[in-house]
């Protein structure tokens, strides 16, 4: 027998026409392969009942005619199987599958409605996780971090913030970034930047990839402020543990980008720059055409990383950098003006990224796993620290300092 397991409509279906068939209730059980009890509660608990029917003025009551009937005094107490049903003027219990199922799905419906939680447990959330949003950490962070008070689902944890159970509310969460509009534009490549890109498609770093395993591959980006302003953000993102680095540019330039080259190849061993980048795929920015300064030890000139390029409008080929980019706004949302923004406050914020815990990651943050790319000096030379869980803050209160 199957044990504390829902009849399903299949099950209700079998039921409903053994007792049309006139089967017994042990007949049916064992064609279900559920206990003779659990059938008769089944039938019991969802028979529709029909009032005697009533034909012009004549109305039958108990003093005129017996409206009983006999059938309905013995199991399976329902009228199914009744060769005398359509045209019957007594009283009548009947099964439906297909009604007894709706009445089984709105029950269960109706029973996950409302909060599953006490007073006691609705304060306790409040009081830690209220200080905590409020830093800007997201759900699955704080999931991770507090699973001894967050101990139901996700999707009931966002029901409970949309109807008003906690002291926060959706606006209280990161926004979501809203994507760029694709900019049309009729410009051709000149042929110097059409020559730099081949060998360096998007197709070869496929190929090239696939046929070199376990890579540390790194994508690369830019994170642009007002457009009337040339500050921005070089970032660099190594997959394999979502780590990232970000850097303040003066300008959108090649030459700001090899600057930054060259001081990543100054101030980290030679042997960890080569394991660390391996390979580099960034998308068709003008500012990253500087190739032979990327690709090579600018000192020697030592040809030690590959370089490819994105397909035109497919940022998606370097998704993980585009996603790692919301948490940059979280901090500095469209529209900040990057031109105060110091190198300071770069690897303020870069650390609280790299310290927020991700399910990807099984719960570890970036900074734990790029501990396994890279020696935790190597980190300490690039300003990176690790930042406390419940201290990790993601909103543009991080520079108010």
């Amino acid at each position: 027998m199957a044990n504390y397991c829902h009849l399903s409509y299949e099950d209700r279906k079998n039921i409903e026409d053994g007792l049309n068939e006139n089967k017994s209730i042990n007949q049916i059980a064992n064609e279900i392969n559920r206990s003779h009890t659990s059938v008769l509660r089944e039938i019991d608990r969802n028979k529709v009942y029909f009032k005697p029917k009533q034909y012009g003025t004549y109305k039958y009551n108990n003093y005129d005619r017996d409206i009983s009937c006999p059938r309905l005094s013995k199991s399976p107490y329902v009228c199914n199987g009744c060769k005398s049903r359509s045209g019957c003027r007594k009283e009548r219990y009947t099964y439906y599958a297909r009604k007894a199922d709706d009445s089984y799905r709105e029950v269960k419906s109706n029973a996950r409605k409302g909060i599953n939680l006490t007073p006691e447990e609705v304060y306790i959330i409040n009081s830690t996780l209220t200080p905590l949003i409020k830093k800007g950490q997201t759900i699955n962070h704080l999931y991770i971090n507090h699973p001894d008070i967050l101990d139901f689902s996700k999707p009931s944890f966002y029901n409970y913030v949309n109807n008003g159970v906690f002291e926060f509310g959706p606006l209280d969460f990161p926004r979501i970034v809203k994507y760029k509009k694709r900019k049309n534009s009729n410009e051709r490549r000149t042929r110097k930047e059409r020559e730099l890109l081949i060998g360096r498609k998007y197709e070869d770093f496929l190929e090239y990839t696939n046929s070199n395993a376990d890579l540390n591959i790194v994508e690369m980006d830019t994170v642009v402020g007002l457009q009337e302003e040339s500050d921005c953000f070089l970032t660099l993102l190594w997959r394999k543990s979502k780590f990232m680095l970000i850097f303040k540019l003066e300008s959108q330039t090649t030459e700001e980008v090899s600057k930054i080259f060259r001081m990543l190849q100054e101030i980290i061993p030679y042997n960890e720059y080569k394991k660390l980048f391996q390979v580099i795929l960034t998308d068709n920015g003008h500012e990253f055409f500087d190739v032979n300064n990327i690709e090579c030890i600018q000192s020697s000139g030592e040809y030690v990383t590959h370089l490819f390029f994105c397909d035109p409008h497919m940022s998606c080929q370097k998704g993980m950098i585009e996603k790692n980019h919301e948490f940059i706004r979280y901090i500095l949302p469209k529209g900040s003006s990057f031109k105060n923004i110091t190198q300071k406050d770069c690897n303020l914020f870069m650390n609280n990224i790299n310290s927020l815990c991700r399910d990807s990651l099984n719960g570890r943050s970036p900074y734990d796993a790029m501990l396994f790319l890279c020696d935790e000096n190597i980190l300490k030379i690039l300003n990176c620290d690790y930042i406390k869980p419940d201290e990790v803050v993601l909103n543009d209160s991080l520079l108010k300092y």
